[in-house]
């Protein structure tokens, strides 16, 4: 089934959000992008579903949808965003020389190796990047303006560091952790802050690293 250019730009604006935010939009986030209503881009996005272009990975949820393969090559994404995304963090290698002492002094010995990064950072179509903003997660050794590598597919286990969405539609990073009566505490690593306690949780993926600037 062709698409029609307003479907075409249902699309366009998903992939546009989940690149520069790594999250699905809502609905009204892409009505507003496309300056109609809720209920037109509900029709549009129902007809993409039906058509095998959009899949809703969590019903029910807000930010559920990810665009199918099928989509991604009308949008020309297969061949070109994995480069894109591995230029937008500088994937590559550097030398790797050894190690050097944070407590005692040890012996300086030069090595003649290479640390390929891919082994570090996974650059599968799964895991992206977010800048920190706030202090909540400082005890965790992640600071404001740190960017945290986070796996989208990986199930959270209790005591790992996710992406939450809250009812409320905004993006959290905090610990995670299941309570015995089926509710999620959300722990920051920051006594200045409170704990969240919810049973209405997105959770879009687990932080697996950290890459800091100076």
């Amino acid at each position: 089934m062709g698409l029609t250019p307003k479907q075409l730009q249902v699309l366009e604006t998903i992939h546009n959000h989940q690149f520069e935010t790594s999250l699905s939009p809502t609905l009204a986030e892409i009505g507003q992008v496309m300056g109609v209503g809720r209920v037109t881009i509900h029709g549009h996005v129902q007809a993409l579903i039906a058509n095998a272009y959009l899949e809703n990975l969590e019903p029910g949820a807000s930010r559920g949808l990810e665009l199918t393969p099928e989509a991604r090559t009308v949008l020309n994404l297969d061949i070109h965003e994995d480069a894109e995304f591995a230029a937008a963090i500088g994937i590559g290698s550097l030398p790797f020389a050894g190690r050097i002492a944070a407590g005692g002094p040890i012996e300086a010995i030069e090595q003649c190796e290479r640390l390929d990064f891919d082994e570090i950072v996974r650059t599968k179509s799964d895991t992206y990047l977010l800048e920190v903003q706030g202090d909540s997660m400082i005890d965790a050794h992640i600071q404001s303006g740190d960017l945290v590598v986070i796996e989208k597919g990986r199930p959270p286990q209790s005591g790992d560091i996710v992406v939450a969405i809250l009812q409320d539609e905004e993006a959290t990073l905090k610990y995670f952790k299941p309570q015995p009566d089926a509710s999620i505490l959300l722990v920051p690593a920051n006594d200045a802050y409170d704990s969240i306690r919810t049973t209405e949780v997105e959770i879009r993926g687990v932080v697996t690293g950290v890459i800091r600037q100076y």
